[in-house]
């Protein structure tokens, strides 16, 4: 048993590249050096520096880093062992991603923000990676690895399988590396895109990015609305105080109403036009969060105003609302950055959500979400670090104009695929 952790370490650090050997095989048929030209490719981006081993066969993340719009001109790195290959340095269980000095902005494909351990031209640091979670921590010797080592090695009928059994079982048992990222509250903002096909939940304060400059934030949302007590609102009807508060709302801030049917609209004009009448608007309050109907307010922060938009929603159903160049849209943006069919909005029966494009189709600028709550930066006196967020395959983070693009390599099926009909059929030897 002294020898387990010893054991653990081998099966941890074994070389995979016969499994993704053979699978490259299976893809090209008769190509022997289907492997050599992959791995020749790779190497043109991702060249050993500093004398750090680079191993192909195991889980490594790969950034890519490149204007928007400009990906043939792009910057690569590799995270693998909890480190940028090249980088000498791992400290604190992060990376940061850091923006050159503009002096000494010189070469690095036009791109002026880098990723490393540790820089020396740093100018500001928008974000880290955290690695906490990562390689190492994936690699540690846990309750269910201690007990697949026991049986391997001390378990007659286990010690005589074949070793793919146990390079399967053991690629399934152990655990998956995590990484986050986190905003350090500078004024680089740090956005996560929302893509198409995977809706986001809105929450208050949320900030969020359409085309190249336009913003808006979440101001105030009501998912599951609470019954009212009429006694509370000096005898008005629960329809009665919802218009009331959708007027006052537009009237003062100037609020767009969206989501209301042709009789509510109808209903909508005739409290309006009361309330203009009156010479005095009386002091009482209307809150939108005591009426008794799912809402969201968003507030669009354009350079030359404040606009203010306010959806109606129906609890139970499921309504869409569209932002967007298209004149069939909810809101109307006219500017080029923004796609006809930017973005949508939708209540889904008891919650908010956001996501981009419509269709088959995303837009071409993206949707984005900033990581720092809106206004954190103007309430607080010292930067502050946003919540984490965890890192996915694909996911696509913008700074400035630069994007980062994560993939995970040798992390998914072509590590962990699913047992084969030989497989079974091996295992079922063993009784």
């Amino acid at each position: 048993m002294n020898n387990l952790p010893l054991m653990a370490r081998s099966i941890t650090l074994q070389d995979n590249s016969t499994m993704i050997e053979e699978k490259q095989q299976q893809n090209h048929p008769g190509d022997k050096n289907s492997t050599q030209k992959g791995e020749m490719t790779q190497q043109v981006l991702t060249p050993r520096k500093g004398g750090n081993d680079f191993n192909r066969g195991s889980p490594f993340v790969k950034i890519s880093i490149y204007k928007q719009h400009q990906m043939s001109n792009q910057k690569i790195y590799i995270l693998q062992d909890d480190k940028i290959i090249g980088s000498n340095q791992v400290s604190k269980n992060e990376i940061s991603i850091f923006r050159r000095k503009k002096n000494q902005n010189q070469g690095d494909n036009n791109i002026d923000i880098g990723l490393n351990s540790q820089e020396a031209n740093a100018d500001q640091i928008p974000c880290k990676i955290s690695t906490e979670f990562g390689f190492r921590h994936s690699s540690r010797i846990t309750p269910q690895i201690l007990c697949f080592l026991s049986l391997k090695y001390f378990h007659a009928k286990f010690k005589s399988m074949p070793s793919n059994i146990f390079e399967h079982i053991h690629q399934f048992i152990k655990e998956r590396p995590i990484f986050y990222i986190q905003d350090c509250g500078t004024a680089l903002k740090t956005l996560v895109r929302i893509q198409k096909e995977s809706p986001r939940i809105m929450e208050e304060n949320n900030s969020y990015l359409i085309g190249a400059d336009f913003y808006f934030h979440v101001v105030q949302l009501n998912s599951v609305p609470k019954s009212i007590d009429n006694k509370k609102k000096d005898q008005e009807s629960p329809i009665e105080y919802f218009f009331q508060t959708l007027v006052r709302e537009n009237e003062k801030f100037g609020a767009r109403i969206h989501g209301l049917t042709k009789e509510e609209q109808e209903v909508f004009q005739v409290y309006l036009q009361e309330y203009r009448k009156l010479k005095k608007k009386g002091r009482k309050q209307y809150q939108l969060l005591n009426t008794d109907r799912p809402f969201l307010k968003i507030q669009f922060d354009t350079p030359m105003s404040r606009q203010i938009a306010i959806f109606i929603g129906k609890a139970g159903s499921v309504q869409t609302f569209k932002i967007g160049r298209s004149q069939d849209c909810d809101i109307i943006v006219n500017m080029n950055t923004v796609s006809r069919k930017q973005t949508q909005i939708k209540f889904n029966k008891n919650q908010w959500e956001i996501c981009d494009g419509e269709g088959t189709r995303q837009s071409a600028n993206g949707t984005w979400q900033s990581l720092q709550p809106y206004g954190q930066t103007l309430l607080e006196t010292q930067p502050k670090q946003s919540v984490p967020h965890l890192i996915e395959d694909k996911m696509e983070v913008k700074i400035c104009e630069n994007i980062f693009k994560f993939e995970m390599i040798n992390f998914g099926v072509s590590k962990k695929r699913k047992l084969t009909n030989a497989l079974y059929q091996e295992l079922a030897q063993y009784e």
